[in-house]
């Protein structure tokens, strides 16, 4: 038997078998996908993966506006991962925080998202490790900072001192991160500390935190970024606490969170899991 017709074939099988791999892979990436629109009052949340664990959940990486398209790529987990088509993260592939932000446009675009996932050391500090997680019961979300005009002395800390501007975004993932879209003051409320950025304003050189105001809801741009040093933060260490999801800012008297297991040790964030719960 000649082996070389038969080697010959399996060569053009196996090139055809690669053309057609690269060709279904080009599509996803770049071909036409539905679009979607933010529904939501004034902001959709965005996030970096779809994945969730108990020290790095859905952490947000910025907010876009009502009205802003979504190239929807990948629909997993009750959420949607795509290209943003405007705004000032105009071309930045990520996730929406929860699907039901988004409402079918009765359009297609072209989208250029082959990968969705952005590794959580590329924007959260101390090589993705500067992450807060309250857990009550469950590990989701902040752990509460409460406003203390003697924040920063001995015994003062879980808190802040200064009502300070909050902004939609900051771009944690560049060494240009910068605060945009300014939203409010601060007002002594709540606020649940998430994360602190990987890189310092470029401008003033402040460290900034991805934090929850409590006094906002659903919608309106309740995942924000505060600088650490207008708000004069001080927090305790990193890591995985116990700590009442929403406590009363007219409680006379508070008890700090209790650290669970020692300091997050936050890898990748890699596209998986599934979400039972409604905190980021």
């Amino acid at each position: 038997m000649n082996a070389r017709p038969y080697a010959l074939t399996l060569a053009f099988a196996l090139v055809a078998v690669g053309l057609a791999i690269y060709a279904v892979a080009t599509t996803s990436a770049r071909g036409a996908v539905s679009v979607f629109t933010c529904n939501q009052a004034r902001w959709c949340t965005m996030t970096a993966s779809g994945d969730v664990t108990p020290t790095a959940s859905q952490l947000a990486i910025g907010n876009v506006r009502a009205g802003i398209g979504l190239a929807v790529v990948l629909s997993e987990h009750q959420q949607y991962g795509g290209e943003i088509l405007g705004g000032n993260l105009r071309g930045l592939c990520a996730w929406s925080q929860y699907a039901r932000d988004w409402t079918a446009a009765r359009r297609t675009k072209d989208a250029n998202c082959a990968r969705l996932v952005l590794n959580t050391a590329a924007y959260v500090g101390s090589n993705g490790r500067a992450i807060w997680t309250g857990c009550d019961p469950h590990c989701f979300g902040g752990v509460p900072l409460h406003f203390d005009a003697l924040c920063g002395t001995r015994g003062h800390d879980w808190c802040y001192r200064r009502n300070c501007r909050e902004f939609a975004n900051f771009y944690p993932w560049m060494k240009s991160a910068h605060p945009t879209e300014p939203l409010r003051m601060t007002s002594g409320q709540w606020l649940n500390i998430r994360y602190r950025a990987r890189y310092r304003d470029a401008r003033t050189h402040q460290s900034f935190y991805l934090v929850e105001d409590t006094a906002a809801v659903h919608g309106t741009g309740n995942w924000i970024f505060i600088s650490g040093s207008a708000c004069a933060i001080t927090p305790g260490a990193p890591g995985t606490y116990t700590a009442t999801r929403t406590p009363s800012p007219l409680t006379p008297t508070r008890t700090a969170p209790k650290r669970l297991g020692g300091a997050s040790s936050v890898g990748h964030i890699a596209v998986g899991g599934s979400r039972s719960v409604a905190h980021l």
